[in-house]
Parts: C-alpha cells; sequence; structure tokens
C-alpha cells in the first residue's frame, strides 16, 4: 500500500495555528457581523441609487447593478451560510450555545435564499468534505467545465426561469417550507425595489439571481473541476485560484480552496496567511498544479492531475494513480 509524503500531513497541521478555536470570539464576530452588515448595505445603496437615476437611464442602471447583487447574493452564501455550516460564522466560550447559534443563522440565511440549509449544508458540507467529488457528495459530484458548463451557462441567461432548475437544493425534492420561506423573504423584496427603481429594480434582481447560479457554477470548476474527482488523495482534490477581481466572483477568500479543504476550521479572514505557509510545504513542482492563475483553462477542464514523474513527491511507497 501507498505511503503518503510527510509533507501532507504538514499540510493540515499548520492550519492548527488558524483554527478558530484560537480566535478571539469578539473580535472574529465583530468581523463576520460587520462584514454581513456591508454586504446587505450593499444591496440597499444599490437600490438607493437606482432610486435616483432617471427613469430613461434605469435600464442601463439595471445591468451592472443585476451583476453586482449576484456577487453580492454568492458573498452571502460563502460568508454566512458557509461558515455556519463550519459551525464558525459566530464564536463563543460556549460550544454548545456557539453550535445553536450557527444552527439557527445558518437555516434562517439558506431559507431566505430557497435553500435547504440541513441537507444541503449541515449535512451535505460535510459529506464534501469528507469525499469531495465522490459519488455520494451533493455539491460536487461532477462539476462541470467546458462545453458543458458553456451550455449551462446558456440555458441559465436563454431559457426564462431556467435559473429555478439550477438551485441545488432541488436534489432533494419538492419542499414547501423551503420555498415559503424564500417567497417570505423575496416577495416584499422585490416589491420594495419595484416601488423605488420600478420593474427595472425587479428585474435587476432576477438578474443577481441568474449571475449568482452563473457565479456557482464557475466556483465549482474553478474548485474541484479539471479531473480532480480522480485524484486519490481527497485532500488533494482541490485548487486555490488567484486571478484579479477574485473578492467579486469568489468573495471571502473561498478561492483559497485547497486551503480550506486542507484544513476547513480556518476563518475566511486568515486563508491568505495559511496560503503562505502552505506555499512553503506544498513540493515546488506540485505547486502549479494546487495553485494557479490558469483561470480560463481551469474553466475548460483542461488542467491536468500532476504527471506520473511528480507521483513520488506524494506517495513515498507503491505508486497510486489517477483515474481515468
Amino acid at each position: 500500500m501507498s505511503k503518503k509524503a510527510p509533507w501532507l500531513r504538514k499540510v493540515a497541521a499548520a492550519g492548527k495555528d488558524f483554527h478558530s478555536r484560537k480566535q478571539d470570539p469578539t473580535r472574529h464576530n465583530r468581523i463576520n457581523l460587520l462584514s454581513a452588515a456591508a454586504i446587505w448595505g450593499s444591496v440597499v445603496a444599490i437600490f438607493a441609487l437606482g432610486a435616483l437615476v432617471p427613469d430613461p437611464f434605469k435600464v442601463l442602471w439595471m445591468i451592472p447593478a443585476g451583476l453586482l447583487l449576484g456577487c453580492i447574493f454568492l458573498g452571502h452564501f460563502v460568508l454566512i451560510v458557509h461558515e455556519c455550516s463550519h459551525n464558525m460564522f459566530l464564536l463563543s466560550e460556549d460550544r454548545e450555545k456557539q453550535a445553536r447559534l450557527n444552527h439557527r443563522i445558518g437555516r434562517f440565511t439558506a431559507g431566505m435564499m430557497f435553500t435547504d440549509y440541513v441537507r444541503h449544508w449541515e449535512e451535505g458540507h460535510n459529506i464534501h468534505h469528507t469525499r469531495p467529488c465522490e459519488d455520494d457528495d451533493p455539491q460536487d459530484k461532477e462539476p462541470l467545465t467546458g462545453k458543458e458548463l458553456y451550455i449551462k451557462w446558456a440555458k441559465i441567461w436563454l431559457i426564462p426561469f431556467y435559473v429555478m432548475v439550477t438551485n441545488p437544493s432541488n436534489q432533494y425534492g419538492f419542499n414547501p417550507r423551503r420555498i415559503a420561506g424564500g417567497i417570505a423573504f423575496f416577495a416584499p423584496f422585490v416589491a420594495l425595489a419595484w416601488l423605488a427603481v420600478g420593474w427595472q429594480g425587479a428585474l435587476a434582481i432576477y438578474i443577481g439571481f441568474s449571475f449568482l447560479s452563473t457565479l456557482n457554477f464557475v466556483k465549482k470548476a474553478q474548485e474541484h473541476g479539471g479531473g480532480l474527482k480522480y485524484e486519490p488523495l481527497p485532500i488533494l482534490r482541490s485548487r486555490t485560484y488567484l486571478y484579479p477581481l477574485a473578492f467579486f466572483t469568489s468573495p471571502f477568500n473561498i478561492n483559497y480552496h485547497f486551503e480550506h479543504h486542507a484544513n476547513c476550521n480556518v476563518p475566511w479572514y486568515l486563508l491568505p496567511q495559511y496560503h503562505a505557509k502552505l506555499v512553503e510545504l506544498v513540493p515546488e513542482p506540485l505547486r502549479p498544479y494546487y495553485f494557479h492563475s490558469e483561470f480560463w483553462k481551469q474553466i475548460a477542464g483542461n488542467k491536468p492531475l500532476p504527471p506520473e514523474e511528480l507521483r513520488g513527491l506524494i506517495f513515498l511507497e507503491g505508486k497510486a494513480q489517477a483515474g481515468k
């Protein structure tokens, strides 16, 4: 049986220095609550600006506003829902209180976005971290890349309301409570947007959801696409991707995805520091395969796994071949 190289154990261990349990709860909670307030404050600012735009130019406002809303909606998921699923959106000295807080906040903030928090995040995201890209992974079973991804993008933008089909929670069957929860939040939100800006405000929200779905497929392709599901070691089935404006399309450092899977208890604001440590631990020939800026190559699914001649840096004994 193949033996893993020592650097792999060091990669996970290095995350202990940044573990959420080592953070000051007051400071940590201030960072996350202020960031959440900034997210939804930005939504208010977008529509307040739209209300000031003269009617003939509201259509021009609508498109960038919708795209920004898509980025903000993704930020909502990454910062709040995702961190809640790791029990670290809010911290407390009382572990039971912390678990209750994160569960309740996660359910509410996922529910307002038509998402099944318990099935898809508390349960599904745990499976994703344990067995990423395997057949029972409900979040990234097989990330789309290349032609399949481009077709999915086209459907999102060309087929009216196709974005509703792309909701990942649909895989758990029809849930009236989930739908009702989303409507309870978005019906007044859409009504207020219409009152403030006109029909362009309501359409901006639709564009926002469409762009959210688009970005989610981009995110999946960047994190786990390109044949990573065939990597034998789960810890190596993710990539960190670095590119300009990453904050908008992969907010709150979720682009540091190799680091996040190496140790999922590191808060988002410490991932760049964790990355700096891991760059030194990962053997230099392997670094381009797990830390890269080849955005479009990854989108196309053309970025390969480490070749056979580098597998000896991962396994000390024997050879563990990547799947086909």
